[in-house]
């Protein structure tokens, strides 16, 4: 047991060490507010005055060294509480700082701050208070929050987590309102505060506040931030954009951090702003092609309905794929299977719009890609003809992050300035003019089981190996020994499948399987191929006896010898 170091005590609370030794159980009233891994954040009623107290674990190398360069996460709360009170931001009145060390590292540090019992968090108080109130009443509250940011933001302070639930908020008059900051651990001084810190705050604010935001009251906010009078409307579109980018970059961030734990992404955007409306935009058409897809062609459907025109190439399915995709669209063409390219070529050719969005069955359309993709339409830049887009892969219950992530396709373009191309199975678009690069993810539900994935790969690797042979390319030993190989490190190594634990190595041993299956059938094929050549142009002497004509031709009798048994040689 480590002794407690008390850094700092406010001289009207003296017991508060003697508290903080008994951690984690206080004596008093307790009630948690707060717990994740490393941090717990307890409400305890003391007959001095109710207490919070933010309990902070370290336990990896990067906490260590964070607090040997800029003090524990206490130093630093109890650091950012002074600054801000510097600038007149209001904030818990500190009461006590203390840590525990080990071999001069800090272990363990607490901050203790008085506990504002009137206020309520933003995000409660949005919710409670603020929502069923008339918009003109709320847009007094939004500009009085406004401001709060703006001065904030004027002081040179940057708070590094200004969620809504990190605000409380106390209306001690009539449309007056108090704002308090908590969680001071993240605030640092800027000096001039430049424009990418200044959205980072706006950023954290929609996607939490906005949540439960209008679009309109959103807009209202941003606009009572940038004061009066305001930039011209091009400056505050580009800005708006901006912020909707780093947005969708923090949502896919956090969705990094949930696949860690092995949960699905959520939809964490909110309602397109005005902004992005759909209309005065080039009108764009889906080509989907498919084959008994029952089981994912709603959920590909659903997101892509937002589209103009949703064009459907199906090869008599057998299931109820063409019923569903009737709820969707009337333009379903049935069509016999000709192979991935020529499939693919046959859809394009009947989309009627000038864009083109290209997706399969098993395929769905993040809410941060269908905004992206609304976005860039919108503005329809002459010198971009096309955008390569992240494919994030469902498999063995995780999204992998790792391995197949990002696997860019080029799925969104201008029909006239693209052809497809490509061997089966691996089609691809050819696109003659500039393309950039999308953010937002294309979810792949890819294969059911392990069952399934190595059935697929069985018939992949016979049209793969099939394509290979019609263009005349043939198997070497290197083919068979290096590729794989390859393929293995570049998954499993290079591109991090190895943190995937079990499911990583399985992967990547299949991925290499399939490069190794593919070519060891092509060798099979050109094997084959070359014997049947050689017979062709020399057939081997047969006696009579052997064609089946035994005694005299005029008999008439025809018999057949049986299947003669390859030579078999002498061992070397």
């Amino acid at each position: 047991m480590f002794s407690l170091s008390t850094l700092f005590c406010a001289p009207d609370r003296p017991e508060l060490p003697d508290l903080l030794a008994q951690a984690p159980g206080y004596n008093g009233s307790t009630q948690n507010l707060k717990q994740d891994r490393g941090t717990t954040v307890t409400l305890v009623s003391l007959p001095t005055g109710a207490v919070v107290i933010k309990h902070h674990r370290l336990s990896t190398w990067r906490q260590w060294g964070d607090s040997l360069l800029h003090g524990s996460p206490a130093v630093r709360s109890w650091r950012g509480a002074q600054l801000l009170q510097a600038a007149g931001i209001a904030v818990p009145r500190p009461l006590a700082v203390a840590e525990q060390r080990a071999a001069g590292l800090v272990c363990e540090s607490f901050y203790v701050s008085e506990a504002l019992l009137s206020h309520t968090p933003l995000n409660v108080y949005w919710k409670t208070q603020q929502q069923p109130r008339p918009r003109q009443q709320r847009r007094t509250f939004l500009r009085a929050l406004a401001e709060f940011v703006r001065t904030l933001h004027a002081a040179g302070l940057y708070v590094g987590d200004l969620k809504d639930e990190n605000v409380l908020v106390e209306e001690y008059e009539a449309q007056q309102w108090r704002f308090v900051l908590v969680d001071l651990d993240r605030v640092t001084p800027k000096g001039a505060l430049n424009q990418s810190r200044r959205l980072k705050n706006l950023v954290q604010l929609e996607r939490t506040l906005g949540r439960n935001a209008s679009a309109n009251d959103r807009l209202f906010f941003l606009h009572q931030y940038l004061g009066t009078p305001l930039p011209p409307r091009a400056q505050r579109h580009a800005l708006l954009e901006q912020i909707l980018d780093l947005r969708d970059r923090k949502n896919r961030e956090y969705a990094r951090r949930r696949a860690r734990h092995h949960q699905p992404p959520r939809d964490t955007t909110p309602h397109l702003p005005d902004i992005v409306r759909t209309d005065h935009r080039p009108l764009i058409t889906c080509c989907i092609i498919c084959f008994n897809e029952e089981a994912n062609i709603r959920r590909c459907l659903e997101s892509v309905k937002w589209c103009d025109e949703i064009v459907i190439v199906d090869s008599f399915s057998t299931d109820q794929t063409v019923t569903i995709c009737r709820e969707y669209t009337q333009r379903i063409i049935q069509r016999p299977w000709p192979g991935y390219v020529e499939q693919k070529r046959f859809a394009l050719a009947q989309a009627t719009h000038e864009w083109v969005l290209n997706v399969d069955a098993d395929e769905e359309v993040s809410p941060e890609l269908r905004h992206e993709m609304l976005a860039v339409l919108r503005r329809n830049h002459p010198d971009v003809d096309g955008y390569y887009i992240p494919r994030l892969v469902y498999y063995l219950g995780r999204w992998w992050w790792r391995g197949w992530y990002p696997g860019l396709r080029l799925r969104l373009f201008r029909k006239a300035k693209v052809r497809w191309g490509g061997v089966d199975p691996h089609e691809k678009v050819l696109l003659q003019g500039q393309a950039d690069r999308l953010r937002g993810d294309l979810y792949h539900y890819t294969y059911d089981d392990i069952h399934d994935h190595l059935r697929a790969l069985n018939g992949l690797t016979e049209v793969a190996s099939r394509e290979l042979a019609l263009r005349g390319k043939r198997a070497r030993l290197a083919d068979l020994l290096l590729r794989p190989l390859w393929r293995f490190l570049r998954f499993y190594v290079v591109n991090g499948g190895f943190r995937e634990g079990i499911p990583g190595f399985f992967v990547a041993i299949t991925s290499a399987f399939y490069v190794f299956l593919k070519y060891a059938k092509l060798w099979e094929r050109t094997t084959a191929q070359h014997l049947h050549a050689e017979h062709a142009q020399h057939p081997p002497y047969r006696s009579g006896e052997e064609l089946g004509w035994r005694g005299s031709t005029s008999t008439g009798t025809h018999h057949v010898s049986p299947p003669q048994r390859p030579p078999v040689g002498r061992r070397g």
